[in-house]
């Protein structure tokens, strides 16, 4: 299907008409539908609206293939060409139509709304939307398209044509509660849905078809239209279309530099105060899609997250998890009672093993864990008891990485004795750590008492021990590790 602004070239450039019945046939409900609702239901008043209004887009159609939204254009001229035809009509009825729905508010609340009373506010309040939402609400909600269609039509995703129609619809719904109307947005969406597009008339298209290309004048026009408009609208529909052809539409005239409008002053006022509205909207709307793009790009920013915490957590599941190696702090003589220690409980578990099931376990780890005989091995050189030969009454020998052999003969024969006297480096660190608390405590009442500095030497922080004992543990490990360190020994 050709779009509208193709159509319109078609027509502009070769007066085909059979692109502009296609037009007309394609967008004349709507147009038909908001004049019958802005003239109050007056059928043949309507039609000379859609007459005016078509006849308008066939004399603008090479200016109009440019315009980015076509049916949005339609309902824009829909109400220049009503206001021409009814404005005296118009503003009696708004005036009463409002005083009403005060008097009803002031009376004690508005009950929810209905078809009969939106019906006369509907398109007054679509004309105050700004543009980007009147755009959406006459796509959805007067021409009933897919938010697809409406997506397409306004470069928008369906799912962002929902959002912008969504809002547009709760700012209608806020526009007429200020004419006394109250509803949920949801219910507004479904009333105006139903029952704002209306079938013109038969025979409607062709009248208009014909009379739009017929008419490349005022007059022409003027005299066009008598051969379906009604006496009492004649006058009004020529005058308008002489208006039309000599200064363009209400809305372009109203735009033009230098023109006599005579307005009255609270018609001024309230063009001012609609003006400022509509730049409220506007830059309210700026705002929402300023908010909608961070909003995505915060999206963006989360999964790129997400995507690099989970190769984190692949690389981490794939690199083996090294030994645990506790022999930090350990003396040999420790570092040997330890691993002694442990050979001594995988002995007793494979003595235990056998008696109650027969046979020699075929590893460790059969022996280790919560249904084992050991709840916890602890590696503490990095150690490996993997390879152990687990047979009954067998030496169980291990080797750290460091050299360190460590064996267990359950008959006493050739277990690695532990009775070696300890080193003076092995004596200094031994002391060394005992003391290591009360050091801590006497630092920090050091730190306390001269804010900001560390003691300058070992001898500064005699005064700040706990107890004369302390301080005397202190100054003996550092003498033996003085010893420990010199190049005598």
């Amino acid at each position: 299907m050709n779009d509208d602004a193709t159509l319109l070239r078609h027509y502009a450039e070769g007066r085909s008409e059979a692109a502009f019945t296609e037009l007309v046939h394609r967008h004349l409900d709507l147009v038909y539908s908001a004049a019958l609702r802005r003239t109050g239901g007056d059928s043949h008043r309507a039609a000379d609206v859609a007459q005016l209004v078509f006849a308008t887009l066939a004399r603008d159609a090479r200016k109009l293939s440019r315009h980015p939204l076509l049916p949005a254009w339609l309902h824009t001229a829909t109400r220049n060409a009503s206001l021409n035809l009814m404005i005296s009509e118009q503003r009696r009825k708004a005036r009463e139509t409002e005083a009403a729905a005060l008097a009803t508010a002031e009376a004690g609340g508005v009950a929810s709304a209905d078809w009969e009373r939106i019906k006369p506010l509907l398109d007054g309040a679509i004309d105050e939307l700004p543009g980007p939402d009147r755009e959406a609400v006459v796509l959805r909600f007067l021409e009933r398209r897919e938010f697809s269609e409406v997506g397409r039509a306004l470069g928008l995703s369906a799912d962002a044509a929902r959002m912008r129609t969504a809002r547009a619809l709760e700012r209608l719904r806020a526009l007429l509660v200020r004419r006394g109307i109250t509803s949920t947005a949801a219910a507004l969406g479904a009333i105006v849905t139903n029952q704002s597009l209306t079938a013109a008339p038969a025979g409607l298209a062709s009248s208009v078809v014909s009379l739009s290309i017929a008419g490349t004048g005022a007059f022409g026009l003027g005299a066009g239209l008598t051969s379906f408009m009604t006496t009492k609208t004649l006058a009004a529909a020529v005058v308008v279309g002489i208006l039309a052809y000599g200064a363009g539409t209400y809305f372009e005239r109203s735009g033009r530099p230098g023109a006599d409008h005579r307005v009255a002053p609270e018609d001024a006022a309230k063009t001012r105060e609609i003006a400022a509205l509509h730049q409220s909207n506007r830059e309210l709307q700026a705002e929402l899609d300023r908010v909608d793009a961070a909003n995505l790009q915060l999206n963006a920013n989360l999964a790129e997250l997400t995507a690099s915490n989970a190769k984190l957590v692949a690389v981490k599941a794939a690199t083996p998890t090294p030994a645990k190696n506790l022999s930090i702090g350990l003396t040999p003589r420790e570092l040997k009672q330890t691993i002694l220690n442990n050979l001594r409980q995988i002995d007793a578990a494979r003595t235990q093993y056998k008696l109650e099931l027969g046979g020699d376990p075929a590893s460790v780890d059969v022996l280790v864990g919560d249904r084992g005989y050991i709840r916890r091995l602890s590696t503490v050189a990095g150690e490996d008891y993997s390879g152990l030969s687990l047979g009954a009454g067998q030496t169980l020998t291990v080797s750290t990485p460091d050299g360190t052999v460590v064996t267990y003969d359950p008959s006493g024969a050739t277990t690695t004795p532990i009775t070696d006297p300890p080193t003076d480096a092995e004596r200094a660190q031994e002391m060394a750590q005992k003391v290591a608390p009360a050091v801590a405590q006497a630092v920090a009442a050091y730190r306390a008492s001269n804010p900001g500095q560390d003691p300058p030497n070992p001898e500064a922080l005699t005064p700040f021990f706990a107890n004369p004992q302390d301080a005397s543990a202190f100054a003996q490990a550092r003498q033996a590790m003085a010893a420990a360190h010199s190049p005598s020994r």
